[in-house]
């Protein structure tokens, strides 16, 4: 029998609830899981005069806000849901684990994108996602795909977790490589055995630059002209640096093959400069002078830990271009610097390249997860106990 998805729940929007309990928000759910972030902890709180839902064992929570992120719970217990969480409560004739899976499926997703309003934070609303039409089986089979899913679901879980742990243990190793490999610990025969390293600090052989913010906004030029400007933010570590203004006066500089050090969070992201860019104070700019360049660079990535444990602040974490200055660099020879430096190069990307083929592997098991639950709940799927 095909319906509205509003045949197969109410949308609870009051929060009658005059005990205190825990307040799930939108950032509480993870993506694409239907569970809650696994460190987050649930703060108790007396019921909001508004703007929040009473949440009882069996009800579903979808997220509204840029539904594309698929982030769902079925209720364990009871909580208070923020006002962007749709709190969905199974009609009578409707399993609740059936209606979790139904709304983290791929069609029920891609509905609430696109009836979405907006487009920086796209949101959807309890009006246009319950049109959505799906063929209801009857309750017994609902309740057979729903043991099936929670079979399967939980067996490709253990297999993601498997593969996460291992992806975490290759990074752990990769950190554990450059840090004993710069301190002479492993690698190459060229490198001095045993301890009593003589070190100096970063700055005796680098030239420095720490970032600053422009004079003035009266500077920044969007039309395409003028000098690269380069901010700190979360992607700095992951991408090739996109400079999102110019300017035409930047006060400090970074060259070409510079060393570009995050110094808010997150700290420690590093990149190379291909260009001239003016920085901001978010990043430093190290110029290898009297150091190998390569070897510079894993030096750093060795001393990422380090300038993490330094960090302080109340808004955002952040370090010093002093701090950067300070890091101990090992009195290696020059070709002593080479040869670690090429060590680290080939079995850096011997991890590097399980660490992809890891990542690979959790990416299909997700959509393999996300396929699999699809298919049952729209009938594509044949399952013992559901008619054909």
């Amino acid at each position: 029998m095909t319906v509205r998805l509003k045949e197969t729940a109410n949308l609870v929007t009051s929060c009658a609830a005059s005990r205190t309990r825990p307040f799930v928000a939108l950032e509480f759910l993870e993506t694409g899981t239907g569970r809650l972030v696994s460190d987050v902890e649930l703060l108790e709180r007396t019921a909001p005069e508004t703007g929040a839902a009473s949440v009882e064992p069996g009800d579903v929570l979808f997220g509204k806000l840029r539904p594309y992120l698929a982030k769902t719970w079925l209720a364990d217990r009871p909580v208070f849901a923020s006002t962007e969480l749709l709190c969905l409560r199974p009609r009578a004739s409707v399993d609740s684990r059936w209606l979790a899976y139904l709304v983290a499926s791929n069609p029920v997703v891609e509905w609430a994108v696109a009836t979405s309003d907006g487009t920086k934070m796209p949101r959807t609303s309890w009006e246009k996602l319950a049109e959505y039409r799906i063929d209801i089986p009857p309750t017994d089979e609902q309740r057979a795909i729903a043991d099936y899913l929670d079979r399967e679901i939980a067996r490709i879980d253990a297999l993601i977790e498997k593969k996460q742990r291992m992806l975490d243990l290759l990074r752990e190793r990769r950190q554990a490589l450059i840090t004993e490999a710069v301190q002479g610990e492993i690698g190459p025969e060229t490198v001095a055995r045993g301890g009593g390293v003589k070190t100096v600090p970063l700055k005796r052989v680098v030239a420095l630059t720490a970032g600053q913010s422009p004079p003035s906004a009266d500077v920044m030029d969007s039309s395409g002209e003028g000098l690269p400007f380069l901010q700190g933010n979360a992607e700095f570590g992951r991408y090739h640096p996109q400079p999102l203004k110019r300017c035409d006066s930047a006060p400090r500089h970074a060259r070409p093959q510079d060393i570009l050090v995050s110094i808010r969070a997150p700290v420690g992201a590093l990149n190379i400069a291909d260009r001239e860019y003016g920085i901001g104070r978010g990043l430093c700019a190290v110029c290898p002078v009297s150091i190998d360049q390569r070897f510079c660079w894993w030096l750093l990535h060795a001393a990422i830990p380090t300038l993490a444990s330094m960090a302080v602040g109340s808004t955002y974490d952040a370090v010093t271009g002093e701090d950067v200055g300070s890091l101990p660099v090992p009195s290696w020879s020059e070709a002593t610097q080479r040869a670690i430096a090429n060590y680290l190069d080939r079995e850096t990307a011997r991890i590097d390249a399980l660490v992809e083929k890891t990542d690979h592997q959790i990416e299909l098991l997700r959509e393999h997860r996300q396929a699999l639950i699809t298919v049952a709940v729209t009938g594509e799927l044949q399952i013992q106990g559901v008619a054909a």
